[in-house]
């Protein structure tokens, strides 16, 4: 299975790249500085392993790692251990599981705030946070501050332009997804003192933000416990970005993905043959970088396939990323957005499908739009 092309490309086109893409929402480029670390007591229990036991119950401590230990099979009723501790330190015992063989195994460790003033035109207040686990600690989280309810929120990853590792690069953009009902990562720290990554890699890295997510979804002890619907998932991502977005397109986990103001460099058969989803694809037509002639090459020659729904769409006399950094991350945002409620929400109305498809389409009738679309259901 091949996740990702080869591209070739100039070092001065991607210097041009960087200049152009890596800007945050007030135009700079990516500051310095690394994401900050957790810290807190350890706080673990554990479950009885004899019949008639219940399993363990996650602690409620503000220690940054939390662990519980599920008990092993039993039937019955059991009785019950320590309760965990409101605070740091340590505490054995737990309720021993009622029925159920095994349980949850594992740490938490808790999200920081980026002390960073965010909001989209969603309902759901946003807050921007870190992680220090493995397979996060590259990222920023942009979630929904409400996270009680019934309500599980899609998964968005997102890869910066210009390689850049700022994850606030983009901040107007993710905060309005985030906005309206997403857990998003974007890729990179809010206070990045990273290199940039390589030109053509990085999917490896979206995959990894998806990988903890999903796992977060399942632990007890984790604030996103079950607060994910780990079966909608999606990527995308600005120029650079764009194509680590496209190193995501064979997972099998993928619901959709997509690449705005990017594309491949020049056609690999390979790698338009592992796709399995549906495709978005956002420029504009004055693109400096070549980037709209590079979405078109990848339009025709996913639609080719036959049966993987496509969808182009180029503003006119746009350049380089369009609008991304205008307020709520501008019309490039609100195709985006209205793509995910279509394939992550199921949503056909005018703020789904409907803004994108059919008689009432509302960019298909802006003539300052051009859209092209193949194999829509």
């Amino acid at each position: 299975m091949k996740t990702k092309s080869t591209w070739a490309f100039t070092w001065a086109a991607l210097g041009m790249i960087v200049g152009a893409c890596g800007a945050n929402d007030d135009g700079n480029l990516a500051g310095s500085g690394g994401a900050p670390a957790d810290t807190g007591a350890s706080v673990s229990g554990s479950g009885g392993e004899q019949a008639g036991s219940t399993g363990g119950q996650p602690p409620t401590g503000s220690g940054s790692s939390q662990s519980t230990t599920g008990g092993s099979e039993a039937s019955g009723s059991g009785g019950t251990g320590g309760a965990a501790p409101a605070g740091g330190g340590e505490t054995t015992g737990g309720n021993g599981g009622a029925g159920e063989g095994g349980g949850f195994t594992g740490t938490c460790t808790e999200s920081q705030s980026a002390d960073r003033n965010v909001s989209g035109s969603g309902p759901h207040q946003v807050v921007v946070e870190t992680n220090s686990d493995p397979g996060i600690n590259q990222g920023t989280i942009f979630r929904p501050a409400d996270l009680g309810g019934d309500a599980k929120y899609p998964i968005f990853v997102w890869g910066e332009g210009g390689c850049s590792r700022d994850g606030l690069a983009t901040q107007a953009a993710m905060a309005e997804i985030a906005s309206h009902g997403y857990f998003v990562v974007a890729d990179g720290t809010p206070v990045n003192n990273q290199p940039n990554r390589d030109l053509g890699g990085g999917g490896d890295v979206l995959l990894a933000y998806i990988d903890w997510v999903i796992a977060e979804n399942e632990k007890p002890c984790s604030a996103y416990y079950h607060k994910i619907e780990t079966t909608k998932v999606a990527s995308n991502g600005f120029s650079c970005g764009g194509l680590m977005a496209a190193g995501t397109a064979a997972d099998p986990r993928m619901t959709t993905w997509g690449h705005t103001s990017s594309g491949t460099f020049s056609p690999d058969p390979a790698f338009y043959n592992s796709i399995h989803t549906p495709v978005l694809i956002v420029t504009g037509t004055a693109d400096s970088l070549g980037a709209n002639e590079n979405g078109a090459r990848d339009f025709q020659n996913i639609s080719a396939l036959g049966d993987i729904p496509v969808m182009m769409f180029a503003k006119v006399g746009a350049d380089h990323g369009g609008d991304l950094w205008a307020r709520n991350g501008g019309e490039f945002t609100q195709v985006n957005l209205a793509w995910l409620n279509w394939w992550l929400k199921g949503d056909e109305s005018a703020t789904g499908k409907g803004m994108l498809v059919g008689a009432s389409c509302r960019f298909c009738t802006d003539r300052s739009w051009q859209v092209s679309s193949a194999n829509l259901p």
